[in-house]
């Protein structure tokens, strides 16, 4: 079982942790105006009074860790273990074991949840998504031109 003071320390680890990742995206969460404050919770896509309570230190819910997991790119187990709400041993990563790293979705990923994937600079994303935009586009035009040819031959 675990003690009161490990989970607290995992809290403010946590809290860490998290303005961390917040200031790499360019958000300054420690202005008294919160004018970025109110811009994570719309880019995040969650209520203003959430931010709020997670920058004060309260971990977040459930349906608050996914759409965090989702805004920062991170999987939502690291969140949950960073939160405290679980511990490694709970997940199996036989990919992250063998030193290879995979991403699984139903989904193809967006060009901007691969720029937050990747890590690229906000200053850089709007430049990043429209090349990843521009590439798949030549992509597909490829694709066709290859296979109208292939099944003319």
């Amino acid at each position: 079982m675990r003690r009161r003071e490990d989970h607290e320390r995992e809290q403010v680890g946590w809290l860490t942790w998290l303005q961390g990742q917040l200031a790499e995206r360019g958000y300054d969460i420690t202005s008294a105006r919160g004018g970025d404050k109110a811009r994570l919770a719309q880019d995040a896509g969650i209520a203003p009074s959430s931010v709020t309570r997670i920058l004060s230190g309260k971990v977040p819910d459930l349906d608050l860790q996914i759409a965090l997991s989702r805004f920062l790119g991170v999987s939502l187990d690291e969140l949950l273990i960073r939160t405290g709400k679980a511990a490694k041993t709970d997940f199996h990563h036989p990919q992250i074991e063998s030193g290879q790293s995979a991403v699984s979705s139903e989904k193809p990923l967006t060009p901007e949840e691969l720029a937050a994937l990747a890590g690229v600079p906000r200053e850089d994303r709007d430049w990043f998504v429209t090349m990843v935009r521009r590439l798949r586009k030549q992509g597909d035009a490829h694709d066709s031109a290859a296979g109208g040819a292939a099944a003319e031959g």
